[in-house]
């Protein structure tokens, strides 16, 4: 059941990508970031997902590039809870594969993985907001500082991906 909703989630993942530019470079690294993350899915495979993640997130960014559309807060936030869920549910799947397990405790990982999704949305959401406050700041800035921003965001946004699944002692 948890590779039916891992296969779902990546799915859906990999849809995001295509949906902002459905062309060669995009639809090449949603490939093999579906690949990469089917195959996680069939081994659960955390890091074997996450590359597949990764390569559909990397897509995602070439997409907007190329095109370069409006800003869209509501669907980079779905597409960073998509692939946090993901993430999740297969690790989840991976430490409990072959047990038994109770009712309990499916609904105990569902309520965090819901919290953990609703302070990943929250935090997305202030910082939508804080943005665009600060985006005067960033107007003619060089592309290594707006680089520089991008990176310390997208650090923070693995660390919460590191606590959220990491065991607890």
């Amino acid at each position: 059941m948890t590779r039916l909703a891992a296969t779902a989630l990546l799915l859906v993942t990999v849809a995001f990508p295509l949906a902002v530019y459905p062309a060669a470079p995009v639809t090449w690294l949603v490939l093999g970031g579906l690949l990469a993350g089917g195959a996680g899915v069939a081994l659960l495979a955390p890091p074997v997902v996450t590359v597949g993640g990764t390569l559909v997130l990397i897509a995602y960014a070439v997409g907007l590039l190329i095109t370069r559309p409006a800003t869209d807060p509501a669907g980079a936030i779905a597409l960073g809870v998509t692939l946090t869920l993901l993430l999740s549910v297969v690790h989840f799947a991976a430490r409990v594969h072959g047990a038994a397990f109770g009712a309990a405790v499916v609904i105990a990982h569902l309520r965090q993985w819901v919290l953990a999704a609703g302070l990943g949305v929250i935090a997305a959401a202030a910082l939508v907001a804080v943005g665009g406050v600060g985006a005067g700041a960033f107007r003619g800035a060089t592309l290594p500082v707006v680089i520089a921003a991008a990176a310390i965001g997208a650090a923070l946004t693995v660390a919460g991906v590191v606590m959220l699944v990491a065991p607890r002692k």
